[in-house]
């Protein structure tokens, strides 16, 4: 069905009541996109219209100025309408929320926060891992082990391009990397399900962080777990006792920099 300007009355009365409620939601579109000398004519149009159609409406006096109001005024009508149609951007939203799809344009921070993926057997986890990295700038990733590297395509797939703006090596020896960032003066964290633990909520983080990532299914390696300075849970309160590991990066992720002193990157 398409808006013909000025429809007689005869003609619409003629329609059933579906159609008759869809021609006038066409008239709210024609509406939406009005100037104000349109919106003149199509509200008078679209009232004389709603007089004949026997569709239930508000008896008080619609907004006569003001084109969202009108919308807002009949949006109780038409309301399976409104949400069906993608293209119709009013839907009874307060006209001054903008959501934001662009990526961020300025220069990002880096946080002094290095994540270190071990043995990680899903690229879709590193991949999502790797977006929220780059999200929170992270300073750096550091893959041992088997983990999928940035390169795999299920790992780009998953990351959205964030694989190309951050910083990455591989090593393959965890250990040297956990004594090297010592001597650098980064505290080591292992995220684990594992006694002595601190806790995520509690704890207060130094300046310079690396944390440590263990496979899905079997955790960190009981024998690297010594090297780490502390063993970090997530308190968790339901039945079970832990998180998917992307998931739970990220939660420790924004509690250890809402802590940490940014620097420019």
């Amino acid at each position: 069905m398409k808006y013909r300007p000025n429809i007689s009355l005869q003609v619409f009365s003629n329609y059933n009541i579906e159609k008759k409620k869809r021609y006038l939601f066409l008239i709210l579109k024609e509406i939406e996109r009005a100037n104000d000398e349109q919106f003149a004519l199509l509200k008078d149009e679209f009232l004389n219209l709603l007089d004949v159609s026997k569709l239930n409406h508000k008896t008080d006096a619609p907004p006569m100025q003001d084109k969202h109001g009108f919308i807002n005024h009949y949006f109780e009508i038409f309301k399976e309408e409104f949400y069906s149609e993608k293209d119709f951007h009013f839907c009874s939203a307060e006209p001054h929320i903008h959501i934001s799809n662009k990526d961020n344009q300025n220069q990002p921070k880096t946080y002094p926060l290095v994540l270190l993926l071990h043995n990680l057997r899903s690229a879709f986890n590193v991949g999502a891992i790797i977006r929220t990295a780059e999200c929170f700038g992270i300073e750096e990733l550091i893959f041992t082990g088997y983990t999928a590297l940035p390169s795999h395509p299920k790992v780009v797939n998953t990351a959205m391009n964030a694989q190309s703006k951050i910083k990455w090596q591989y090593h393959e020896n965890i250990f040297a990397v956990i004594e090297k960032y010592k001597e650098m003066g980064y505290t080591i964290y292992a995220l684990e399900t594992a006694e002595p633990s601190v806790s995520l909520f509690e704890h207060q983080f130094p300046d310079k962080n690396l944390l440590i990532l263990g496979n899905e299914a079997l955790g960190i390696e009981p024998i690297i777990l010594p090297h780490a300075d502390h063993i970090l849970q997530i308190p968790l309160f339901g039945w079970k006792n832990s998180l998917n590991v992307a998931t739970a990066t990220a939660i420790a992720v924004y509690e250890i920099i809402k802590q940490a002193s940014p620097m420019r990157g």
